[in-house]
């Protein structure tokens, strides 16, 4: 119920996106009037979401003072907002006649040309300086928030066993890897601890092992896992189908261990975990010699036309003639989106950066896409993923031929439009950083479109971003995308690296 409350509210949003247009073009609103409207409009949705989200929580005394505190207030901004705008119209009005005018009647009798207003994208030197600190105070507080997060990010095994065995004497016998006994000495009940790296961020695992060398039981212990995958891994029980494996067992994926459908990266990093702490287990405690096959590269179909994706986008003649351009979309759409829906998101930049690397022997794709993007930007100053591998873009730009608005925003509004995208990557990326939990910040619609598989802010954005489409040419990409956003961030830095490169080579020379 929640997933459809805010789907409408996505579709919500949109429709009053449009009602404002349509309200600029002929009563061209000034700045007061936008934020009035916006607050109002931003008032009325959140009180239905409040209200639903309070109702199907069972507090409905909570969704009554939603209600009021919020619907009440957003009425009551917009009725003040219409009375401006209506003075203000009438004040237009009288100086464009030269003669005086008296209530609405006059408004109504006068014509008045419709349009957009014509404004300078110019920007005054202050308002520059203003948002040079901004950016430079943003970027002190991400790293500030990222050196932070690592400090306090320790992770306390025993407080974690002690919460799923409060009962139990737990006394560690070492470190790496971690291990704990349970209960007295002769009790033979062991815990070993784990980690594996998943597609946004590490399992912790634990492992009971008792004397006849078999897995009695697999806990998930902690995760920063990308919310949507870990879902699908605890509907299907997926630490159910490890009990009773010895520990000389193989524990590869798809063999001996089932592969979770929609969450195929998960299952392989906790299955690395499980088989790594199984097999430590094997040769050191009980001295079994290893009998297991060694974990064979994961190199299928999938893995294949990905890095052939990734190639072809080097190759400028197949994205500026026609036939090959097409083709391309309907690959990209195909393999990346619906086939392997490995979509770049904001969580797998951050993970990158806090350290989160799975193994390239078992995540090809992940290695191919976000390390291959992150160092064409790098190395060859290229962003070759937004404009031709990402499949929501094709989406995107799908859906604005079939509409074929021309909408045109004003240069200024294009050029302040950043502002919004760049403090939802700020946002998002403080929350990672601060958390070290890159799922945290994941907000964008990409791997929900080709699964729908999303949380509750991932509804009310994809409606949002593909209406949008029909009158925006790459509505969410200009806009809203963190990833671009990220990629354009990586590109400014690495041209003023060289540009300072340059000068010193020049003044050397001269």
């Amino acid at each position: 119920m929640m997933s459809l409350t805010w789907y409408l509210l996505g579709l919500l949003t949109v429709a009053s996106g449009e009602g404002l247009r349509q309200v600029n073009l002929r009563y061209k609103l000034d700045w007061i009037a936008w934020g009035g409207l916006f607050s109002g409009i931003g008032a009325l949705l959140f009180c239905i979401a409040w209200a639903v989200g309070a109702y199907l929580e069972g507090v409905p005394r909570a969704a009554a003072m939603g209600l009021l505190m919020f619907g009440l207030g957003g009425i009551v901004i917009l009725a003040v907002v219409s009375k401006y705008i209506n003075a203000r119209l009438e004040k237009r009005v009288v100086i464009a006649a030269g003669t005086p005018a008296i209530g609405p009647a006059a408004v109504k009798s006068t014509t008045v040309v419709s349009g957009p207003l014509k404004t300078s994208v110019a920007i005054s030197p202050f308002e520059k300086q203003i948002w040079s600190v901004l950016g430079r105070l943003a970027y002190l507080s991400l790293v500030i928030a990222f050196f932070l997060g690592l400090m306090s990010d320790g992770k306390d095994y025993e407080t974690m066993l002690h919460l799923k065995f409060p009962e139990a004497k737990l006394t560690k016998l070492r470190d790496n890897p971690t291990v704990f006994r349970i209960g007295a000495e002769e009790s033979g009940n062991y815990a070993l601890i784990q980690e594996g790296q998943g597609y946004g961020g590490p399992f912790v695992i634990g492992l009971r092992i008792m004397e006849d060398a078999k897995i009695h039981e697999v806990v998930l212990f902690d995760n920063k896992e990308t919310p949507a995958f870990l879902d699908k891994i605890e509907k299907a029980n997926f630490p159910a189908q490890f009990a009773g494996k010895h520990v000389t067992d193989d524990f590869l994926v798809g063999a001996d261990v089932d592969v979770i459908s929609g969450a195929t990266v998960s299952t392989r990093a906790a299955t690395m975990a499980v088989r790594n702490g199984a097999h430590i287990a094997a040769t050191e405690y009980f001295k079994l010699k290893p009998t297991w096959k060694p974990v064979p590269w994961n190199f299928g179909l999938g893995e294949i036309l990905i890095i052939l994706m990734f190639v072809l986008a080097f190759v400028p003649k197949i994205h500026k003639s026609t036939p090959w351009k097409h083709l391309y979309m309907v690959a990209s759409l195909v393999i990346v989106g619906f086939y392997m829906n490995a979509s770049i998101s904001v969580s797998s930049l951050s993970g990158l950066a806090l350290g989160f690397i799975p193994p390239l022997k078992e995540h090809i794709v992940w290695w191919t896409l976000v390390m291959g993007s992150v160092l064409s930007v790098v190395l060859l100053g290229k962003n070759v993923y937004c404009y031709r591998i990402c499949p929501f873009f094709w989406v995107e730009w799908l859906l604005n031929k079939i509409g074929g608005s021309g909408v045109k925003l004003s240069p200024e509004l294009q050029l302040r439009s950043r502002y919004v995208a760049n403090a939802c990557l700020w946002v998002a990326l403080m929350l990672v950083f601060l958390s070290t939990y890159p799922g945290l910040g994941n907000y964008e619609p990409f791997a929900m479109m080709f699964s729908l598989d999303g949380v509750g802010v991932q509804w009310y954005l994809l409606p949002l971003a593909l209406v949008g489409s029909f009158f925006l040419s790459s509505f969410w990409c200009r806009f809203f995308c963190p990833v671009g956003y990220s990629f354009n961030h990586l590109l400014s830095w690495r041209r003023r690296i060289l540009d300072k490169f340059k000068t010193k080579e020049e003044s050397m020379e001269v």
